[in-house]
Order: structure tokens, then sequence, then C-alpha cells
């Protein structure tokens, strides 16, 4: 019996080792497309990029959340960006959050849970003028870390409303989802009967509005049966703010050139795995409309750490999809950037039921990103 096991495990791994080696060459083609178009992002890769972004209209950043990579990429790219003719970065922030990293003095600024750190957004900032320069941030997002503090906001502006002092009163020890529909129903209080007398206007968009819209996509998010139509409206609220901030800039420099700097989910053009995620894809069509081009970039991690609000997190993503992990073994930087157009053709030359899981998911990322960067580790960002 234990020469019967012992012959089944030298069997089973011969047949994995054999698949795995006819696997590998199966995946050869496709192996040696990419390992002829990854850059060194310390060097060619840098200018790589730069080139794509002058080149484009629209440069689309799907980006790692709570690390220290992306920031530094940044700040490498947007001085060059910005000589290029970028004037704008649409950002996974809300409008308030936006207006208050970019414009409010740190003396005077509350303690901000953000995506974005104080320092980013000076940095953005700093190249069109100096404080008093115009904005460059442009919200496009709910304010998903700290509704409370817009309700702070309105309610300073119209100190004699009870219905803000009662959303007041409700978040006075800070802000939780199970709020959401009460104070939601305060807010279209407010809106049907107008009784705000004075709406603020942040990042050129209605305070009250931003808030009515955090409140009902917070709502939807409590109930199992109303979590995709949370995603959708949130989505559909990214589209509707950057619409928003491109008519009303555009108006007076038509040929500014925007960055659009979001988690990688919502940048993708197509649809995410999810079908939910399609700001990405409704840029580039928007593009094409304006006979204007977008060129956008992933990025994810292969080690490391990340951190965010005081959570961190393994930032390992080989694990979670095969292509990743193939692109992750061909990289020979620390940070490799691959462009990934040369691949489309070869991988839609084969055919669908002959494809590897890899190439199956390789043709999920070549046809959603044009360039991809993988950071062999990343670090967490620190508070």
């Amino acid at each position: 019996m234990c020469r019967l096991s012992a012959y089944a495990c030298f069997l089973l791994i011969f047949l994995v080792r054999g698949g795995t080696a006819q696997q590998a060459k199966h995946d050869e083609p496709v192996r040696e497309r990419l390992a002829q178009h990854e850059y060194d992002l310390s060097g060619d890769g840098k200018v790589f990029l730069s080139d794509e972004a002058r080149r484009a209209s629209f440069f689309l950043l799907g980006e790692l959340h709570g690390e220290n990579e992306i920031p530094a990429l940044l700040r490498g790219l947007w001085p060059g960006m910005w000589r290029d003719g970028y004037r704008y970065v649409a950002a996974e922030l809300s409008p308030w959050a936006a207006n208050q990293l970019e414009f409010t003095p740190t003396d005077r600024q509350v303690k901000l849970v953000s995506l974005w750190t104080k320092q980013e957004a000076h940095f953005f900032h700093s190249l069109s003028g100096g404080p008093a320069g115009p904005a460059v941030l442009w919200g496009c997002d709910m304010e998903e870390m700290q509704p409370q503090l817009l309700i702070r906001d309105l309610a300073a502006a119209n100190p004699a409303n009870t219905g803000l002092a009662r959303m007041l009163d409700i978040t006075r020890s800070g802000y939780k989802r199970e709020m959401a529909p009460e104070l939601l129903q305060l807010a279209r209080g407010l809106t049907t009967t107008r009784d705000v007398s004075s709406d603020v206007s942040v990042n050129d968009t209605s305070l009250l509005g931003n808030l009515e819209a955090t409140l009902e996509i917070e709502s939807a998010r409590l109930n199992a049966d109303t979590k995709r139509e949370a995603q959708l409206r949130r989505e559909s609220l990214m589209k509707e703010l950057f619409l928003l901030h491109y008519q009303k800039s555009m108006s007076s420099n038509p040929e500014a050139k925007v960055m659009l700097r979001f988690g990688r989910n919502h940048l993708h053009r197509g649809y995410d795995g999810r079908g939910i995620s399609t700001l990405g894809n409704f840029v580039a069509e928007f593009a094409l409309a304006q006979h204007k081009t977008v060129f956008n970039v992933a990025a994810f991690g292969a080690g490391g750490k990340a951190s965010l609000a005081g959570e961190t997190w393994d930032a390992d993503e080989r694990g979670d999809d095969v292509a990743l992990a193939l692109l992750a073994s061909l990289a020979r930087y620390p940070a490799t950037v691959f462009d990934l157009r040369p691949l489309r053709q070869t991988l839609h030359s084969i055919p669908d039921e002959n494809r590897s899981p890899v190439e199956q998911r390789l043709v999920y990322w070549a046809d959603s990103y044009d360039a991809i960067i993988c950071y062999r580790n990343v670090t967490p960002l620190n508070p």
C-alpha cells in the first residue's frame, strides 16, 4: 500500500511538472513578446510613460492605494506632463476633499482621511502659480471617508437650519454607515423644500448635492440586494463630476490635458471583471468623441505591504491573478513597465478555445490597459 501511494505521488508530480512544462511551451510566444516590451521604470520606463503622456490628451493611471510608490512615480512624471500641457488631475476624491487638500492652510484644516496627502496636493498645485493659482485637482467622487465634515460646513453656512442642526447632532461623535438612511432623509428634505438658504459651492460643485449623492450610495451599501446599485450609482457620480469639471475648465482652456488618478478597477478600457467599473471606458469613448486620445496604465504589487486609514494589508497580488503572476515572473527590474499593446495581436490570433488560463487573463489586461507596471515590492504609506 505504501509503495502504491509512493508511486501515485510520483506519478502526480510527474504529470504536474509535465503539464507545467507543456503550459510554459504553449505560452512561449506570449512570454517572448512581453520580454521584448518591458522597461525599467527608473530609466527607459519613465521615458516611455512620458512620451505616451505627451502624445495623449488624457493619461489614466489605475493606481494602487496606500503605498509610497505611486506618489513617487507621479512626482517624477508630473513636471514633464505639466510642460506638455497637462493642467488638471481628476481624482478619486470628493470635491470637498480636493478643495481642502489644495487650498485650506494646514493650520486650519481638520484631520483628513484621504487617498491623497496634503503634500501631494501641494506638489500638483505648485506649478499652477502658487497658493493663489487656479485649481488643479478635480474632485470626482463621493465623500467616502468623512461625510460628517460636509454636514459641518453646510451647517456653519446655515446656522438657523433645523434639519442641518439635526444632522450635525447625529454625527457629532463621528459617522457610521448605519446613519446614512436617516441622514439621507434629512438631506432630501433640505433639497425638496429648498430649506438651505446658502448652499456652498466647492470645487465647482454643490456641497449639498455631493452630500446627498454620498448618502444615497452609503444607504444602498447597507443592503446586500442593493450593493450593485450602490456601485453603479457611484460610477455614475464619477462620470457626472468628471463631465462637470471638464466642461467648466475647458471653456477657458480647451487645449488643456487631463490626468485621471483612480484605483485600478475604475480605469479599465472596457468593463472590469464585475461589469461595473466603467469610468475609464467612458473617458476613452469621450476622448474619441472629442477627437482626442487616451493612454491608460495600471499598476500592481508583487510583494510588500500597503496601508490606509489605519489598516495595513499584504500587497502581493500574484496569487490573485495568473496573468499578474506571469508578469511578475518576467519583470527584470524593481519596477517594470510592460507595454501591453504589442501583445494584443498575438493573443487575439489564438482561438478562444485554445487559449491557456494565462492567455485568457492576459487578453483581459491587454484589452483593458495600454501598459502595466509591476512593483516587485511596495512600501506602506506613512499616515
